[in-house]
């Protein structure tokens, strides 16, 4: 059954980011991003814009999209994986034998499952109070399976990548992935550095899809299964939550001010009513952490302002970046008709981020 409080909440959401003015209204922070200095790009930010407020209220119109996208990735699967479910590619191994070309198994049912950021190029208006912020260490993004293997009653950690190639697998403490419930089923979005999983998201646990689940309450699932994982000596893997807070200048200043244990690649934003969807969204955004100060006033550790990979100016940056990464979106253009060749999908994800 709907929560008509949730309803109400995405009520108001939607009408205050249709009825307010990108970039001249902002009220987050007392300073406007950049990136105004650049031609087009307003019509860049109310673009983006207007897409949140569209992916919202479809929310609201479309409940089981969501779930119909996702569903054979949440229907109960055995550790044997049927034929129609991977697909081979041939690839070279350049460090081991540069003409010899060996089979790649991708597995359909995980690949491009994972939710992408867009580059937080419209601040909102309500960015403090509907939105957090979460660190995103560096590191390799990847979907970690836990579930129940061949009927065994044993469980079992895999590990994918964002294109559905197997990186990995182990018994680990998450419900379904080792010796603690095995019969149960986990399915996170992670980043791995070295044995850590910064856990970002949660899609399926506790035989439940949260994929029409708002952010906020994703979260909460996080702490509850990092509150019940097994922490079994034995493990060499760790499940850790990644870093988050508020998006307020105190919880944000509070986080970037000061060295933190582990390198960050960026900083993901998160709409608080948003759903877990596949691909590119704009209800998550993404800046690296020297841009903070510029784009939203918020000062940084000194140490991050040498992340920067080269000297040009912020929005410059941003289209190389985009040019050297094949980013699908581009000022809110799809480049989804410019295929990639396998070969650089599993280049790009052996890369830490």
């Amino acid at each position: 059954m709907d929560d008509p409080k949730s309803d109400q909440k995405m009520d108001d959401l939607i009408d205050l980011m249709k009825n307010s003015n990108s970039l001249n209204d902002y009220t987050a922070t007392e300073k406007h991003p950049h990136f105004d200095n650049y031609k087009n790009v307003g019509k860049i930010a109310n673009n983006q814009k207007e897409r949140r407020g569209e992916h919202l209220e479809r929310q609201r119109n479309r409940r089981n999209d969501s779930y119909n996208r996702h569903r054979s990735l949440f229907d109960e699967i055995s550790g044997e994986k049927k034929e129609d479910e991977i697909e081979y590619v041939m690839e070279v191994d350049e460090k081991r034998n540069p003409f010899k070309k060996k089979t790649i198994p991708i597995y359909k049912k995980y690949k491009d499952r994972l939710m992408l950021s867009e580059w937080l190029i419209d601040i909102p208006n309500e960015l403090q109070g509907s939105w957090t912020m979460v660190v995103s260490p560096k590191g390799k993004r990847c979907l970690v399976v836990a579930e129940e293997r061949n009927m065994a009653r044993v469980g079992i950690t895999t590990v994918y990548t964002k294109h559905g190639y197997k990186s990995g697998q182990f018994e680990s403490g998450i419900p379904g992935g080792g010796e603690l419930n095995p019969r149960e089923k986990t399915i996170l979005d992670c980043i791995i550095q070295k044995n850590t999983f910064y856990i970002l998201d949660v899609i399926y646990a506790n035989s439940k899809s949260f994929s029409e689940t708002e952010a906020v309450q994703r979260f909460e699932e996080i702490d509850i299964i990092l509150k019940n994982i097994n922490k079994k000596e034995t493990y060499t893997k760790h499940f850790i939550k990644a870093l988050r807070c508020p998006c307020n200048n105190e919880e944000m200043t509070k986080i970037m001010t000061k060295p933190l244990e582990f390198d960050i690649s960026g900083l993901l934003f998160y709409n608080n009513y948003g759903w877990y969807t596949s691909g590119y969204t704009p209800l998550v955004g993404w800046l690296e952490p020297w841009m903070l100060p510029e784009v939203i006033n918020i000062p940084i550790h000194r140490r991050y302002n040498f992340q920067k990979k080269n000297d040009l100016p912020l929005k410059e940056y941003v289209d190389d970046f985009n040019d050297k990464h094949n980013h699908h979106l581009v000022h809110g253009k799809s480049w989804e008709e410019k295929e990639v060749p396998e070969d650089n999908k599993k280049e790009e994800d052996e890369k830490m981020d």
